[in-house]
Parts: C-alpha cells; sequence; structure tokens
C-alpha cells in the first residue's frame, strides 16, 4: 500500500484481479511444504544435536540458501530422466548477481528465523504456515497486480523482497507477530 501511495509502483491498467485466487492457492501449497519441511522435519532434527537458537539460525540460512537455486531462464525443451541434471549448472545462476543474493538472503534469512521463532515458540507449524503463506500471497499478488514506476535502490530492488526496505519491513512483521501471538510466553525455549 505505502509502494502506491508513494508513487513507486502503479496498479496495472485494467487490474488482473483474476490472477488472485491461483496465487492464494499457490501460497498456501507451497507454505504447507516448506513449513512441514525446514520447520518441522528439518528444524526438528537439527534442534536434537544443538541448541535451538543456533538450529534456527542454521536451518534459516539453509532456507535463504535454497531459494537462491533457481535456474532462472534455462529450460528443458524435452523431458528425459536426466532433465533435472540439465538445469543443475544453472542453479547457482543467481548468485552471479552478489548484492542480490546478499540483498534476498538478509530478507528471507529474517523471515526463516521469525518462522522458526513462531514454530518453537508455539509448539506448532500453524503460525508459521499461515505467515508464510500470506507473505507468499501479498508479494506474489502485488508483483502480478502492480507495475515499477521508479527504481527505489536501496530501498527496494527490481524485487519487492530486496532492499533495506524489505528487511526493515521483515522486522516490523517479527515484532507484531511477538506483540500479539509469542510474547506471553517465555522467549526462545532454550535447551
Amino acid at each position: 500500500g505505502c509502494l502506491l501511495g508513494l508513487d513507486i509502483r502503479q496498479l496495472k491498467e485494467p487490474v488482473p484481479w483474476h490472477l488472485l485466487p491461483p496465487i492464494l492457492v499457490t501460497a498456501i501449497s507451497v507454505a504447507l511444504i516448506e513449513e512441514s519441511l525446514f520447520r518441522g522435519a528439518i528444524l526438528g532434527l537439527v534442534r536434537q544435536s544443538i541448541p535451538t537458537v543456533p538450529a534456527a539460525i542454521f536451518v534459516s540460512a539453509l532456507f535463504s540458501i535454497v531459494h537462491f537455486l533457481n535456474p532462472g531462464g534455462a529450460r528443458v525443451t524435452m523431458v528425459r530422466w536426466y532433465s533435472g541434471f540439465e538445469l543443475l549448472p544453472h542453479a547457482l545462476d543467481k548468485f552471479s548477481e552478489p548484492l542480490l543474493v546478499l540483498g534476498g538472503f538478509v530478507t528471507i534469512g529474517i523471515l526463516g528465523l521469525l518462522l522458526a521463532h513462531a514454530t518453537i515458540r508455539t509448539a506448532s507449524l500453524w503460525l508459521a504456515i499461515g505467515l508464510h503463506s500470506g507473505l507468499i500471497f501479498v508479494k506474489m499478488g502485488f508483483n502480478k497486480i502492480t507495475g515499477k514506476i521508479h527504481d527505489t535502490s536501496p530501498w527496494f530492488g527490481g524485487d519487492i523482497t530486496v532492499g533495506i526496505g524489505s528487511v526493515l519491513v521483515m522486522l516490523f512483521l517479527w515484532f507484531l507477530t511477538w506483540m500479539i501471538y509469542l510474547r506471553a510466553e517465555s522467549d526462545w525455549k532454550l535447551d
């Protein structure tokens, strides 16, 4: 909303509202899968070996790194049993832009810590799934129905998840989540 009000982004004409329902389904599906894997399975396993805070940091860093393993524009013309291996060399393409990687890594790393905090404090994945799916929906939906007007570096990059503004939004969301859902209990349940 602020980006629209500050004339940094504008609604597309006509606004493609019809794109939002499939984005919602995608957001919920991705959040269910990623939270079950990262905060459910991996964080649970790592917490058995190391204390909670280092485990949360490790899993959040892993979560952030995995989001950069994307073959980008590489396409497979015909699907074969070895098609994944054809894409493998392109999985690190995003790492050729260090500022983009650093900006996105920090934002997604903070998101990972927020989601780990929510999971640990509630002893449940549901709050993390809700936060994660909401953020995916907002990010993807906002990118589909708006267009960029001005370059706002270093506050926001080409993707709204990169930049100082994105980090501040994540930290504010973490603070709000703590105030509303997590504050009543003792801080991180340390082992």
